[in-house]
């Protein structure tokens, strides 16, 4: 009788999977259902100051739309990292939810420390300088970016794995491209509100490229 061997896995799902996909349709029906404009106006909000502007007045009557879609933006985000780990670091052996909700923990810790370091940059320098509008664009990229990595992450889990790199490193260029393009849109406009550029680019130095570029140093090198 022949011994049996393992197969190489035809592509990156797990069956845990299936839950996150569930649960970002789920929260995209919900919110078509009860906020149809919705999608409408964060994808507008994305190339329009004034419509974006418009939409930071309407935010506090739509919270939990706007837990829902970060959710969704964590859960994806976490997905697409977990896949390129499997795919680009196999020595790693990843397996499993846990080390997937630890990415997913990262990656909500990150942004809650941006979030809470603009609220004591607004405290302590007693003006906002366009910091609250700069907080907004951070999570409305984010926003954006979960539901175009939700078609994605799909695509990374159950395609074959050779197509799934593919996809993988497609994903990390819309990514940072969204990230480039809020960057520059915000530069510009807190220019105009009259902040003084050396602030602003010391404050994309240190808190944008410097934890990007450890980053990505972190996944080459270990």
């Amino acid at each position: 009788m022949p011994e049996a061997t393992l197969r190489e896995a035809v592509n990156l799902s797990e069956d845990w999977m299936i839950l996150v996909f569930l649960f970002t349709l789920v929260s995209l029906a919900y919110t078509r259902r009860v906020h149809p404009a919705r999608i409408f106006r964060l994808w507008n909000s994305m190339w329009n100051i004034r419509t974006m502007r418009q939409t930071i007045r309407e935010e506090p009557n739509t919270p939990r739309a706007n837990l829902l879609f970060n959710s969704v933006f964590y859960l994806q985000a976490g997905l697409v990292a977990y896949a390129g780990i499997k795919c680009f670091r196999p020595d790693e052996r990843l397996s499993g939810v846990l080390p997937y909700l630890s990415l997913v923990g990262i990656l909500f810790g990150i942004y809650l420390g941006k979030r809470i370091l603009l609220r004591a940059l607004a405290v302590l320098s007693a003006g906002d300088y366009s910091l609250s509008e700069y907080e907004y664009s951070v999570f409305l990229t984010n926003r954006m970016l979960g539901l175009l990595l939700f078609p994605l992450a799909l695509s990374i889990a159950y395609f074959p794995s050779q197509q799934a790199a593919s996809i993988i490193i497609v994903s990390a260029a819309i990514i940072l491209l969204a990230i480039s393009y809020r960057l520059i849109r915000s530069l510009l406009t807190a220019v105009e509100s009259g902040v003084t550029p050396f602030y602003i680019l010391f404050y994309i130095c240190t808190l944008e490229i410097l934890p990007s570029a450890l980053g990505i140093k972190w996944l080459i090198t270990n």
